[in-house]
Formats: structure tokens, sequence, C-alpha cells
């Protein structure tokens, strides 16, 4: 029998939500008071936030109280990931399966924290890709509404003006590969995106 066979229907539902979710975020799944991370994400949660990793049928697991959820939350986007929040959309009924939704994916340029926000200062979300040799930029802060966008020439003007922007997430065409290698390098959180979100007709 396969491992996926073996899991139990609510650890089944789990690994069908966190299958359709970005590869890069982490899933807070609602269990009554707690939102619980499981398997790699219980791993790399537990050592981000500080929690206990524990096991229960050989699946690590760590959990947090629903009602500290958002300090919790403002620490990951603050690490540069990404987060899923998973609800639970009806009343828990003995013996029955409770339905579950991701109600939010934030990402540190798509959150409206206040707790993460400084007055002075855009929570700028960028785009950038490539067109021969120019590079066009885009930024909007979700908060504000301000949008800008521009065109450099080079790698080192693209990043003196990243510099100067100081965007929180940058998004770029999946295949540009050469592209995410100099922003990850630069030290941005990155994320990469179909490349037809970056046609001029889209």
């Amino acid at each position: 029998m396969s491992a996926e066979a073996q899991l139990t229907p609510m650890m089944a539902q789990y690994r069908r939500i966190k299958g359709e979710l970005p590869k890069d975020a982490l899933l807070l799944f609602r269990l009554g008071d707690f939102y619980e991370m499981f398997f790699e994400d219980a791993q790399a949660g537990s050592q981000l936030l500080n929690l206990s990793l524990t096991a229960r049928n050989g699946v690590p697991m760590c959990g947090l109280p629903h009602h500290a959820a958002n300090g919790y939350i403002a620490r990951i986007l603050r690490a540069g990931r990404k987060v899923a929040i998973c609800d639970q959309t009806e009343d828990a009924k003995p013996g029955k399966l409770v339905n579950r939704e991701v109600t939010q994916i934030l990402s540190p340029g798509t959150h409206f924290d206040e707790r993460m926000l400084v007055a002075e200062k855009n929570n700028f979300l960028a785009a950038v890709c490539q067109t021969g040799k120019n590079f066009g930029l885009a930024l909007v802060d979700l908060t504000t509404g301000d949008f800008m966008t521009t065109e450099v020439e080079t790698d080192a003007a693209l990043l003196t003006e990243l510099e100067r922007l100081r965007p929180a997430e940058i998004v770029h065409p999946m295949e540009a590969t050469a592209l995410r290698d100099l922003l990850r390098n630069s030290g941005w959180t990155v994320s990469a995106y179909d490349d037809w979100t970056f046609a001029p007709e889209t």
C-alpha cells in the first residue's frame, strides 16, 4: 500500500490543498483552536518560528494558537516567505471531515499587516522582465495604490534602481533563469510566475 493510500482523510485533504499552492508557501492548516503545519512545512516552520517540532504517526508537525497567528504570520513574511491560510469553513461534526479552504495567500509584497508597514516607506511589489538588453520594472504598493514603471538598460542599472526603491518582493518570468539568479544573488525575495503573465498583451 502506498504512503498516500495510508493517509487519513484529513491528511489527504491537507495534501490536496498543499498541492494546489505555490511550492514556496507555508500552509497554516486550521485544526480547532490551532493552525498546524505538517511534513516539510512543519520542519521549516518550527525553525523559522521557534516552535516545537513533534510527530504523529511518523508525520512531522508543529502548531500555533489561532488567536496568536498574526504575529507568527508577520515573522514568516519578514523572513521573505509566502504563507497560505487554510480555514475551516463549517463547524465540526462527529465522524465527518470538516471542509477547509484557503482563505488568504500572503507574501512580503501583498500583505496589509500594519505591524510590518512603515508610514513613510512604501511596501512595493515589483515586477521585472527583460526584453533584449533592456529591463522593464513596474512597482505597486497595494497599501497606498502608488504605482510606477521604468526601463533600464543594464544589470547594474536595474540593481541600482531596486536598491533605491527597496521592494519587499520581486516577481519575474519563470523562464528568466539568468534574471532570477541575478536577483537572488543580490539578496532579494523573488517569486517566479508563468511567462505569459508578463506578455504585453496581458
